[in-house]
């Protein structure tokens, strides 16, 4: 305001847009701009005296009205694209952490200076407490708590698979030494999330007492200010390294700051400007970088090198690892099949039959395959990348008795039994062994109500009439045929023949 009032006095004294424009340091433009707004509010070079009130009040207005022309150039149409975004987390989220995640995640390319003029011009109140209010959280004690964030990296190319992936990076750290473990990944889900931390601990050598994460779904299920409830792979992590989970609130950044200042500094520090050419090479190359490069730095808050800090206090004070380290493992669910069996992550795993039409838990560990319902543990599989793994219980009985009885088994069955037994089975099941299956069990099934000399003899009377069906067997058997001893045929009769020569004929012929 003492600037524009400023050159409104020197333009009515008759100094030229140019030199007003060097004596304040405003381009020409500028000065132009706030003159002809005073022209428009009824200025004239007219000499006439003015109170201070009066020029108090006249620049008041060319500063409204300048105000009330102005239309965003286009930076300013470039953030306000973003207005609904912004309107709902300006106050709760920094503005220098949401600038980040519009320019990295959604594409914003104004400039910082146009971002911040925008945002305090339409949330004031907003941005002046962000700017002016900071809370000092007291100093966490060592091995207390680590801090863990997810963030989008960007765009990198893969030349293994030789073509673009969208890279993501777990951060965690430490909330006394500022000490910290970056993790690059290539998907922001559960499994990313669980790897990270076992990552993490391993390169800390120890675990700290207390995990605060994001309300990210990669761990959290449902989140809530006093109770949070976390996945059940996260909470199996917790349990097995002697953590307690405690989540910060949704949209409060400042419940975790102490990631949160690392963010920006790893992707400026770390990954900006530098290409690689695997995951593996990555994740070697930021191990380095939390050693000799933050860990070596100089604490802006602290005043002490984290890793010096970490060595000397903080890792002691850590819990110590289990002997064996987490598997890890992800939880779904599944609905179980008509055929008894459930498919997760491309394999088929049977479950009883009772349990057919119902949803059901499954843990998918490393190398086996765990399935609840609910609390109660059903059964579990070794893990598969694909097919079917079966056990024979879970079907009906009566469908267990036909899987068991396969041609083969069958076949030797049915030899025990007798050779005819033996001979019509075999002739049953050489042709189309599986569409004749069940009829040849049938048959040896006879075994259950009749002896099996009569089954053999049965069997017999059924080949020697051509007609080897089960139908024909048991008609055998319930009519007690096999028991009726075949009649002898009868001894063929010599009938004498009545010959006489060609003569005899022709004599006939010449009557």
């Amino acid at each position: 305001m003492a600037d524009v009032k400023e050159i409104l006095v020197q333009w009515d004294a008759g100094a030229g847009v140019s030199a007003i424009a060097q004596a304040l340091g405003y381009s020409r433009p500028t000065v132009r701009k706030y003159v002809r707004a005073a022209g428009r509010a009824g200025m004239a070079r007219d000499g006439q005296r003015r109170g201070e009130a009066g020029w108090e009040d006249l620049s008041r207005t060319v500063v409204e009205q300048v105000a009330a022309v102005r239309e965003p150039g286009t930076a300013g149409k470039e953030v306000a694209r973003f207005h609904s975004y912004l309107a709902e987390r300006t106050g709760d989220v920094r503005m220098t952490v949401l600038y980040q995640r519009l320019r990295d995640e959604q594409g914003l390319t104004a400039s910082w200076g146009t971002f911040y003029r925008y945002v305090r011009h339409h949330w004031p109140e907003a941005g002046r407490q962000a700017a002016q209010i900071t809370v000092r959280l007291p100093e966490t004690p060592p091995g207390d708590e680590a801090q863990v964030d997810f963030f989008y990296v960007g765009r990198w190319h893969d030349p293994e698979e030789k073509r673009e992936r969208r890279l993501y990076a777990f951060l965690m750290t430490l909330g006394h030494s500022r000490h910290e473990f970056l993790y690059p990944v290539l998907g922001e889900d559960t499994r990313a999330f669980l790897e990270g931390h076992t990552a993490g601990f391993t390169f800390f050598k120890g675990a700290p007492r207390r995990l605060v994460p994001d309300n990210l779904s990669a761990g959290i299920l449902r989140p809530d200010l006093y109770d949070p409830r976390s996945n059940r792979a996260y909470g199996e992590l917790a349990r097995h390294y002697g953590c307690i989970i405690d989540p910060s609130r949704v949209r409060r950044p400042t419940d975790k700051p102490k990631v949160e200042r690392n963010v920006d500094y790893a992707r400026a520090s770390f990954f900006r400007g530098r290409s690689f050419t695997s995951l593996k090479e990555m994740r070697e190359a930021a191990q380095s970088w939390c050693l000799d490069v933050a860990g070596r730095r100089v604490h802006g808050t602290t005043g002490e090198r984290p890793l010096e800090a970490f060595l000397e206090r903080e890792q002691p004070a850590l819990l110590a690892l289990p002997e064996r380290p987490w598997e890890s493992a992800t939880w779904t669910t599944a609905k179980v099949h008509a055929d008894c069996h459930l498919q997760v992550s491309g394999a088929r795993y049977s479950v009883p039959h009772r349990l057919v039409g119902k949803r059901l838990d499954v843990r998918l560990g490393e190398t086996m395959v765990t399935i609840y319902d609910g609390a109660e543990l059903i059964t579990s599989h070794v893990r598969r990348e694909r097919g079917r793994s079966t056990r024979l219980d879970h079907y009906p009985e009566a469908a267990q008795a036909f899987l068991r009885f396969t041609p083969q088994v069958c076949m030797e069955s049915a030899a025990a039994m007798g050779p005819a037994v033996d001979r019509l089975v075999r002739e049953r099941l050489e042709v189309h062994a599986l569409h004749n299956l069940r009829e040849a069990q049938a048959v040896v099934r006879l075994a259950q109500r009749y002896d099996r000399t009569r089954l053999d003899q049965a069997c017999q009377r059924a080949l020697d009439a051509g007609d080897g069906r089960y139908r024909t067997v048991r008609g055998i058997l319930e009519r007690d045929l096999d028991l009726v001893t075949p009649e002898e045929p009868p001894p063929p009769v010599a009938a004498g023949a009545f010959l006489r020569g060609p003569d005899a004929f022709a004599g006939q012929v010449a009557r």
